[in-house]
């Protein structure tokens, strides 16, 4: 399917091409102070609840995704052998009744019999008493790049978190992140598109909207026009992985990862059908996947590796904001230094790709380490007073 830019356009709401729809506070984060951007750690316990050995034959983990069901945490995650997104590439998960103790990770999705490709994890969505897990299915490697047209994220569920249905596909395209809920019952999933779309450079980042609250069916693609960003259009970004919060006026804010050092962002006020063109802000990124959400008092955080320097993840943060448009408090999560124990195409070192919830009076944030092992740091609110 060819997307016409000018058909994009006409969709698109008149915003106002003023001030980007968020910004970091001037001086919050110091990007000439490499180690700590002049922030101070904020305290929390850490849990490992995946470690990566030569034994084990799985080498590599990588995109987790946190959900709570029935009264337990949940946490799925990629497991590669060597290398990144490579053939055999299977889904993990486990989970725990406390935050602390967590079960022994059980495969929830692996390629079928004849795919010569991978299994991605992205994370979960729950619908009444079902527990919905998500998963990119890659194809062809190595022609596929991650975008081979044939790509798509399926869905299986469980009402018990132990067995699951056979998998139906969801929709085309690459995605790390399960459907999020917006305003009045509707789903948003984010992700890329796959085939000629995203490499001829028609589009990169694919929103798709859907009212149906199973997180399966229904979905519609949104409209965003994302030429007119600055400063090079469609050539600032890569892998846009969206990540979406919602102001408490109902307006949808998505930031993009992109290759420029800050986030992009773009906004909706028809809660996920269009989109407005992305926009540069200050909020420093180095390229990889962020976090976003609301603690329980209402403040919008966003979870990232700051930098400086693109695809620098030595640093993982927490940026807080009273109404989603200024961030004015930011702690360091994670800042130990961390070396790989094994070596793999696609890895690097660092804490990286955050996926956060609050439960239980705390915010759990869980994320690979050097993309070999997972942990989770879980953190007490009132600390964020």
């Amino acid at each position: 399917m060819k997307i016409s830019t000018s058909i994009l356009v006409l969709l698109l709401p008149v915003f106002a091409s003023a001030a980007p729809p968020f910004h970091a506070a001037e001086g919050l984060f110091d990007l000439s102070n490499s180690k700590s951007l002049g922030l101070t750690a904020i305290a929390g316990e850490h849990k490992e609840i995946y470690h990566a050995t030569e034994q084990s034959g799985f080498r590599f983990s990588h995109h987790p995704g946190l959900i709570m069901f029935k009264d337990r945490l949940y946490c799925s995650w990629s497991n590669g052998r060597v290398h990144e997104d490579r053939p055999d590439q299977r889904v993990l998960y486990s989970s725990s009744a406390d935050g602390n103790i967590w079960s022994s990770p059980e495969v929830l999705a692996k390629p079928p019999e004849g795919v010569y490709g991978s299994c991605v994890a992205a994370g979960f969505h729950v619908h009444d008493d079902r527990l919905v897990a998500y998963y990119t299915l890659t194809h062809e490697y190595p022609t596929h790049n991650l975008h081979n047209k044939k790509n798509a994220v399926w869905a299986i569920t469980s009402r018990d978190g132990v067995n699951w249905s056979q998998p139906t596909k969801v929709a085309a395209g690459f995605y790390i992140e399960a459907p999020r809920l917006l305003s009045n019952g509707r789903l948003f999933l984010g992700g890329e598109h796959a085939g000629d779309i995203w490499k001829s450079h028609q589009a990169r980042m694919r929103l798709l909207y859907s009212d149906s609250a199973n997180g399966i069916d229904g979905w519609e693609q949104a409209a965003i026009d994302p030429t007119g960003a600055e400063p090079n259009g469609l050539k600032v970004f890569g892998y846009t992985e969206p990540c979406p919060f919602v102001r408490k006026d109902g307006t949808i804010v998505c930031p993009f990862r992109n290759q420029s050092g800050f986030l992009y962002v773009s906004v909706s006020r028809d809660n996920g059908k269009t989109w407005s063109v992305p926009q540069q802000t200050n909020f420093p990124d180095s390229m990889a996947r962020f976090s976003t959400g609301r603690l329980s008092d209402g403040r919008i955080y966003v979870i990232n590796n700051p930098g400086p320097g693109r695809m620098n993840r030595s640093l993982l943060t927490i940026a807080l904001s009273d109404d989603g448009v200024l961030f004015d408090r930011a702690w360091i999560i994670r800042a130990e230094p961390t070396t790989q124990r094994f070596n793999g195409k696609g890895k690097r070192d660092g804490w990286q790709y955050p996926s956060s919830l609050v439960w239980k009076n705390s915010l759990f944030v869980a994320y690979s380490v050097n993309k070999e092992d997972v942990a989770i740091t879980r953190i007490v609110l009132d600390l964020f007073d």
